[in-house]
């Protein structure tokens, strides 16, 4: 009996930089899968980190949508973005010499397009596609506004999006994003051509039922963490537990000028004898676009108690993790299933969390955590102030809920079933 095929789609074929928490899970995904029997045809974008395969002479020009430009080339860029013909060739030869049984979509926007869609429907191949964001239903992919939760293009007002300047805050950027999603939705591209979209989040489930797509194409498949990476035993031995973390992208939805807003009122509230307790050292670990941003804002507010760590490998972030009592995740947005937060329960670390977007689903109150408004920081600092009485209890309860919610065997069980099924069927 020959192997099972499957054809694994990404517009990044690695885990590094921007590919961020998606990559990890392709890179992890292909492993266990041909652990388990399947050979793995990859389809992806040949950007300098690709990772070496057979089958990387089909893969896709590299194009950089992460600013807006003008001049030579930026016309192509755009209608490659909407509709990308040279991924549509290239899949289509890939598709003649490999014939694989069953495709799994990850983020395939912008940089490989829909295009794609009608090739895998043509050869009669279904589909799996995993929605890491809310990027179908929002030309801004976040839902956000000037900061603040935005659903006006629900029911096709994508003109919101426009009239925002909600992509880069650019009304050119936004106008191209808004035509993007606008094309896809009137073709029903995706509905269409998907057989099961897989969601992390309960909360992103609802939502994309919620703006129209069907409840029965659409699966709750939580996130998963290495529970052996991830392990109390695995973190060093610390001289303290002294400290709280952030861990992840330096972005402007993930609260963090919020978090560092709360942290200045712990500093003031304990000099001044409101606070009792002495503030914990906030540590921040991670990179992106607003670096520079939360470093300046840092410096303004002259804290005396926080470390910005900047881009951490695993044996740094264990150390962090190590020195923390808890984690913080002051997100402002919709997130999906976060892995901050799986792999901070994973280790034994509690988790104080906005109320907002599937965070809610990995937090039972008093057993793994807590939840606090989003955007406040005198609610986040009462959180903070909350987690500082968590019993030792709650490290064990951590533990327990990953092993039971997020195993990594456990979820490419249910993974490879789908798949399976869709062969079958």
């Amino acid at each position: 009996m020959r192997s099972r095929k499957l054809l694994l789609i990404n517009k990044f074929y690695h885990d590094t930089g921007p590919a961020g928490g998606v990559g990890r899970y392709l890179v992890q995904e292909e492993e266990d899968l041909t652990a388990r029997g399947w050979e793995v045809i990859p389809f992806a974008m040949a950007d300098g980190d690709a990772r070496p395969s057979r089958w990387d002479k089909y893969f896709v020009r590299a194009r950089d949508y992460s600013r807006p430009r003008l001049g030579g080339g930026a016309l192509n860029d755009a209608l490659s973005l909407i509709w990308n013909r040279e991924a549509a060739e290239k899949l289509e030869a890939l598709i003649r010499e490999t014939r694989p049984d069953v495709a799994h979509l990850h983020n395939i926007y912008h940089h490989l397009s829909p295009s794609i869609l009608p090739v895998l429907q043509r050869h009669g191949i279904p589909v799996v596609m995993t929605l890491h964001d809310l990027r179908l239903l929002c030309p801004a992919i976040h839902m956000l506004r000037r900061g603040e939760i935005c659903e006006r293009c629900k029911g096709g007002k994508l003109h919101n999006a426009v009239t925002g300047k909600c992509v880069k805050d650019s009304r050119p950027a936004s106008l191209l994003a808004a035509v993007e999603t606008w094309h896809q939705r009137t073709r029903g591209l995706y509905p269409d051509t998907v057989s099961r979209f897989l969601c992390p989040s309960a909360f992103l489930r609802d939502k994309y039922i919620a703006w129209g797509y069907p409840e029965a194409q659409l699966t709750h498949l939580p996130n998963f963490v290495d529970l052996d990476v991830w392990h109390p035993d695995r973190l060093p031995s610390a001289p303290a537990r002294d400290a709280y973390l952030y861990f992840g992208r330096i972005s402007k939805e993930k609260g963090l000028r919020t978090l560092l807003d709360a942290h200045k009122l712990w500093e003031d509230g304990y000099d001044a004898g409101r606070v009792a307790t002495p503030p914990l050292e906030l540590l921040i670990a991670g990179t992106g676009p607003c670096d520079g941003n939360m470093r300046a804002r840092h410096a303004q507010l002259g804290l005396k108690t926080a470390s910005i760590l900047g881009a951490l490998d695993l044996s740094g972030l264990r150390q962090a993790l190590a020195r923390s009592r808890f984690t913080v995740l002051p997100s402002e947005c919709y997130e999906n299933g976060p892995m901050a937060a799986l792999e901070s329960l994973a280790v034994g670390r509690p988790l104080v969390g906005s109320d907002l977007g599937g965070i809610p689903e990995t937090v039972i109150p008093g057993r793994t955590g807590l939840v606090v408004p989003p955007g406040d920081p005198d609610a986040l600092l009462a959180g903070l102030l909350k987690a500082l009485e968590f019993p030792d209890s709650l490290e064990r309860d951590a533990r327990s809920w990953a092993e039971a919610h997020a195993s990594r065997t456990g979820h490419m069980d249910r993974l490879e079933r789908i798949l399976g099924d869709l062969i079958e069927g």
